[in-house]
C-alpha cells in the first residue's frame, strides 16, 4: 500500500505523563499541530524503494521509506524517516544503515514536544527546511495505561478494558488527560487516537 492521507488517517500516538505535565492536558475533540518523532523497534535495509505505511497494532507501525541523517545533536544523530509521512528521531543511526538508504522499520510514534524547532538542517530550522513535517491533528479517543492495584493510583475500576498491548499492558478509555492526578505520581503512558486533518 502506498501511503496517502485517505488510506490511513487515524493514528495511535504515544504520549507520556511528563510531556503532558510540561505542555498541556488534552480532551477528546481537541485539535493541535505537531510533528512526529519515532521510536524504532526494528530496522533493516529494504529491497523495496516504494514508500509505504501500515498499522500493525493500535500504536505500532511498519513502514518502508528513506532515512536521512540531517544533523548531529550532541553525541547523537538527527534523522528523518520518510515513508509517505515524515517523522524524526534523535538517536544514533543504527550500524549498517546509511543516510539516504531505504529501510523497513517497525516503530512507535510520539508527538514532537517542540524539539523540531531546536533542530537544524544546513543551518536552517528543520521545521522550515521540511515544512511538511508539522501535521494538524484532532483527538478522537484517549487511552491510559493503568496499573491496577498500585498504591496511590486512580483505579479506573469502573471502566472496561479498551486495549491490551502485546506486552500485556492494560489501557482504559478516558475523556481527557489529567497528568498530575491520573496516575498517583508515577509516569504512565497515554495513547492518543488522532485523526490527521
Amino acid at each position: 500500500m502506498t501511503f496517502n492521507k485517505k488510506a490511513i488517517e487515524i493514528f495511535g500516538v504515544n504520549c507520556g505523563t511528563w510531556s503532558l505535565m510540561e505542555y498541556e492536558d488534552y480532551d477528546v475533540g481537541d485539535m493541535f499541530s505537531s510533528a512526529l518523532t519515532f521510536i524504532n523497534i526494528q530496522i533493516e535495509p529494504s529491497q523495496s524503494e516504494i514508500k509505504s505505511l501500515r498499522k500493525l497494532d493500535i500504536n505500532i507501525y511498519e513502514g518502508v521509506g528513506r532515512i536521512f541523517a540531517i544533523d548531529d545533536y550532541g553525541n547523537e544523530n538527527v534523522w528523518v524517516f520518510d515513508c509517505g509521512i515524515y517523522a524524526f528521531s534523535i538517536d544514533r543511526l543504527p550500524d549498517g544503515i546509511k543516510s539516504s538508504s531505504f529501510v523497513k522499520m517497525r516503530f512507535y510514534l510520539v508527538f514532537d514536544e517542540d524539539r523540531l524547532w531546536q533542530l537544524s538542517m544546513n543551518g536552517e530550522w528543520l521545521a522550515k527546511a521540511i515544512p511538511g513535517m508539522v501535521y494538524d491533528w484532532k483527538i478522537k479517543d484517549i487511552l491510559i495505561w493503568t496499573r491496577e492495584g498500585e498504591k496511590g493510583e486512580k483505579y479506573f475500576e469502573n471502566l472496561p478494558v479498551a486495549y491490551t498491548s502485546p506486552d500485556g499492558e492494560i489501557y482504559k478509555r478516558i475523556r481527557g488527560t489529567d497528568a498530575y492526578n491520573d496516575t498517583g505520581g508515577y509516569a504512565t503512558n497515554y495513547i492518543l487516537i488522532c485523526e490527521m486533518i
